[in-house]
């Protein structure tokens, strides 16, 4: 079962806020995730968003020709489902 513990870097070593909860000797794997530590995601320009592989992947498509149409026909499917059957 796993065990969450909190606890803050100083010195560059972990310092944990309560004991483990565990026999000692007990092997562990240990998973750090930072608190309040925001991603870091290289910006794009607008080129290099526009270049990724999966842009124009339902051009060749026929129901895609009439994307609005499409649109509507799955949305219609969706309220029928939603509907009860009784």
């Amino acid at each position: 079962m796993p065990v969450v513990v909190h606890g803050r870097v100083r010195s560059g070593a972990l310092e944990l806020s309560d004991p483990l909860p565990m026999p000692e000797g007990t092997e562990v794997t240990v998973s750090i995730e930072a608190v309040g530590v925001p991603r870091r995601c290289k910006a794009m320009s607008d080129e290099e968003f526009l270049a990724l592989p999966f842009f124009g992947i339902w051009a060749d498509r026929e129901e895609m020709q009439d994307s609005v149409a499409w649109v509507r026909k799955v949305r219609e499917a969706w309220q029928e489902r939603s509907q009860p059957s009784g």
